[in-house]
């Protein structure tokens, strides 16, 4: 999941850079080329109340007061436009406007801050960064743009971009807070955890009341313990919704996992919802435009089973198979589903699920323009919040809910055990998914599965990606490993599950094998060498809240890491 994917960590970008930027302000330094001495205007009085009265929902006076001006030069005029089409909700109008602007031979470099402004609050942060950089370098003084542009990195995971170009600015712009706080949360992103950490308790010193702080020093926390990170969020909240006098939404969605992980299940699904939120950005929930201007079928109305619901996918295949745990329940509930899936997935859900419509990426170009009756859409890891609030709602549905290509699994099945001659079948995967992801995959590489190896069984690989190190290996010391070079597991996902089911059981660490293997009804021994994985794992849970035959090993507080492989072996039997 999103741990994404998420550190696939969460955004860990300061959220107060990316407020939006009044277009007016890019005129002030240079009144003269503003207007003609026809007119004399106090500018400075001028765009104070401009922007009052825009802030005050006045869109009719501030349209007046500058079609009365003359003098402006066309770049000035357009982007003053495009700051009341803004204000006004019209915003694919103002961002024409001002890219009409940018057009412009005399246009100033300010406006590139302001279009960034623009993009970054609609989420927009890679197309944002061109922008951004250009107004940044063309005025180094210009602490808006230098923000801005820090927050686009940020998003897009340029850690070390942020730690070059923060010593310049800073030398600039000491003490600017944005900025500070940019620093230590690539320090963050960077894994320089010691650094990150000095750095974030002086800022807290600092800036005790600012949110951003205390969530970037919940996420650091967070990377290895959701129980220290927990206070830090709710730190960070509290005096967000002081200051603010609501929730942040970035401080909710970067907690959300944390909470799923901690089984306050409802509300972490709550604050899971704020991954569509424009100020998360890219490090959020993503789905095409074309699906999400569709409206939510989910968004307070009540939904009509007799029309048609969209369930669409936004995470990866992992997340998709754990998110569809009540997916039964949910058509039941919603009548006509067409549920969106990639075509690797299409036979096994199709098979799965034969009371839902099922179609591939693509089919919805053509969605909006039939005549059937819609509800709109509903994201796939939005309905876990309906159906699965409480751990218990989970541990009372843990039946199987996927199949395997029976004619698939029946050929595997007997070329195992053929070749097993009476040994277990033991599938292994040690290597990907979360781990992956959070740069641990050292602690489980194969060499550190010896006590495993070393049992009387029937080893089948079911490892995806390049693993022809890890067979040198296995062969030199002696092992087998059954492979199988004709099948990309990454593709071949029905031959994938249907080998997993064949075996008698499966070692693995945490990643999309689990799931799939679990929503089968396959026994599977996920080894957990951290303090804490996936949160669907939960922080001590022994056996899969979502999966009856799945159970967790962890290391004891007394046990290392070979002793812990040591006894997961002993369930080769």
């Amino acid at each position: 999941m999103p741990e994404k994917k998420r550190s696939k960590s969460k955004r860990s970008s300061n959220k107060t850079a990316s407020s939006r930027v009044s277009s007016t302000k890019s005129l002030s330094s240079n009144p003269s080329q503003a207007f003609s001495q026809e007119k004399k205007v106090d500018l400075p009085v001028f765009l104070r109340e401009f922007d009052g009265l825009l802030n005050k929902g006045d869109f009719d006076k501030p349209q007046a007061m500058l079609d009365s001006l003359r003098g402006l030069k066309k770049w000035q005029r357009l982007n003053l436009q495009s700051v009341i089409d803004y204000k006004r909700g019209n915003e694919a109008l103002a961002e024409d406007l001002i890219r009409q602007a940018l057009r412009e031979p005399d246009v100033k470099p300010t406006i590139n801050r302001n279009l960034a402004g623009m993009l970054i609050n609609q989420g927009r942060m890679r197309e944002a960064l061109p922008f951004a950089e250009v107004a940044y370098r063309e005025d180094k003084k210009d602490i808006k743009a230098a923000q801005l542009f820090l927050n686009c990195l940020l998003d897009l995971g340029k850690a070390d971009l942020v730690l070059q170009e923060t010593e310049e600015i800073l030398k600039l712009h000491p003490e600017d807070k944005v900025v500070l706080v940019s620093r230590a949360s690539a320090l963050r992103s960077a894994m320089n955890e010691s650094a990150a950490a000095e750095e974030l308790d002086r800022l807290i010193e600092k800036f005790p009341d600012e949110p951003v702080i205390h969530r970037i020093k919940a996420d650091l926390l967070g990377d290895k313990s959701t129980a220290k990170a927990l206070p830090f969020y709710e730190k960070a909240l509290s005096i967000s919704v002081e200051k603010k006098g609501k929730p942040d939404p970035a401080i909710q969605w970067n907690m959300s996992l944390h909470l799923l992980r901690a089984r306050d299940l409802e509300r972490g699904w709550e604050c899971w919802e704020q991954g569509f939120h424009p100020i998360v950005g890219t490090m959020g929930r993503n789905l095409p435009k074309r699906i999400t201007s569709m409206p939510r079928a989910d968004d307070g109305k009540k939904i009509d089973p007799n029309k048609w619901t969209i369930v669409c996918a936004e995470q990866g295949i992992g997340d998709q198979i754990l998110f569809m745990h009540s997916m039964n329940e949910a058509i039941d509930e919603l009548g006509k589903i067409l549920y969106i899936t990639e075509k690797r997935l299409y036979p096994i859900i199709k098979r799965s699920f034969p009371k839902m419509e099922v179609g591939t990426q693509g089919v919805t170009y053509d969605w909006t323009r039939n005549n059937l009756k819609k509800n709109g859409y509903i994201p796939l890891g939005s309905i876990p919040r309906r159906h699965r609030k409480t751990v218990e709602a989970y541990k009372n549905h843990r039946a199987p809910f996927l199949k395997a290509n029976k004619q698939l699994y029946d050929k595997y099945r007997a070329k195992l055990l053929a070749l097993a001659n009476g040994r277990p079948i033991i599938g292994v995967s040690w290597k990907g998914g979360y781990w992956q992801i959070q740069r641990k995959t050292k602690e489980l590489e194969l060499e550190n599965w010896e006590p495993i190896f070393k049992r009387s069984a029937l080893y089948v690989n079911l490892q995806y990606g390049d693993i022809s190190k890890e067979v040198s290996y296995l062969r030199e010391k002696k092992h087998d490993l059954m492979v199988f070079p004709e099948l990309d597991f990454k593709v071949h996902i029905d031959d994938w599950v249907a080998i997993a089911g064949a075996c008698d059981g499966i070692i693995s660490v945490s990643t999309a094998l689990v799931h799939f293997a679990g929503a089968i009804g396959q026994k599977v021994a996920v080894v957990m060498p951290g303090e804490q994985g996936p949160w669907h794992l939960g922080l001590q849970d022994t056996e899969s809240m979502a999966y009856k035959n799945v159970k967790i090993f962890r290391p004891t507080s007394k046990e290392s890491l070979p002793q812990l492989i040591e006894r997961v072996s002993n369930l080769i039997t």
